[in-house]
């Protein structure tokens, strides 16, 4: 659907000797370590939300999906629409994002921090031992492509429903074992709004200790120009 991967490329990443790149190195250098070789300042349900949304985009968004067209009663081709336009958004979400991800070759929290005491900026505090909740992927931070997912899934839901306000509830895969979809007694977590949804499934990479916020904003905004 996309012209070329580029086509909405996010902004820049902030520069490493900048305040606002030392403000987002802080978040999530307190909040993303693993809670054992790095003290972590995550409350219990951080964790969770951390956990939650580690699964797969595509799994988890057309779970909400289903959801969400079961509760509206759509009918095969309505669903059939709903479906092609919402995995269609996230085919090119990917695809962009790892173009703007190969573009800008920025690190990712895990490495910016263990070096954190030789990038010139005076404000980062480095800690050669820093250890996030999971291990990161080996690929750079900027886009957080988790977010772009986020954002193209949620902008497509509003624009065919025709509305923000849908409230559902959701379980995971990801979360530990009798805690997860499979099990007789999942955690499910419960949303106003696909806005809503889209914004914790962003901030779960910070939480978890894959991404800086600037990422993670210019994410879901990258995906909500590929939904539209």
């Amino acid at each position: 659907m996309l012209r070329t991967s580029s086509q909405f490329r996010a902004a820049k990443p902030y520069k490493v000797t900048s305040n606002k790149y030392a403000t987002d190195y802080e978040e999530v250098k307190r909040l993303g370590g693993d809670g054992v070789n790095t003290p972590s300042a995550r409350t219990a349900d951080e964790t969770e939300i951390a956990l939650f949304w580690l699964e797969s985009s595509p799994l988890q968004w057309n779970r909400i999906a289903r959801t969400v067209s079961n509760d509206a009663g759509l009918d095969a081709w309505e669903n059939a629409r709903l479906f092609g336009l919402l995995n269609l958004a996230m085919a090119d979400g990917y695809i962009s994002s790892f173009e703007t991800k190969n573009h800008y070759n920025f690190w990712r929290p895990v490495t910016a921090i263990r070096e954190g005491d030789n990038d010139g900026n005076r404000r980062t505090d480095g800690d050669a031992t820093w250890t996030p909740l999971v291990t990161t992927p080996p690929i750079p931070d900027h886009d957080s492509a988790h977010s772009v997912e986020g954002g193209a899934a949620a902008q497509v839901l509003m624009r065919f429903f025709g509305t923000d306000d849908i409230g559902f509830e959701t379980c995971s895969l990801t979360l530990p074992a009798g805690q997860t979809c499979a099990d007789t007694a999942p955690v499910r977590r419960s949303y106003t709004s696909f806005t809503e949804a889209a914004d914790e499934n962003g901030v779960s990479r910070i939480l978890i200790g894959f991404h800086f916020r600037r990422a993670v904003d210019q994410g879901i905004e990258h995906g909500r120009r590929i939904a539209d």
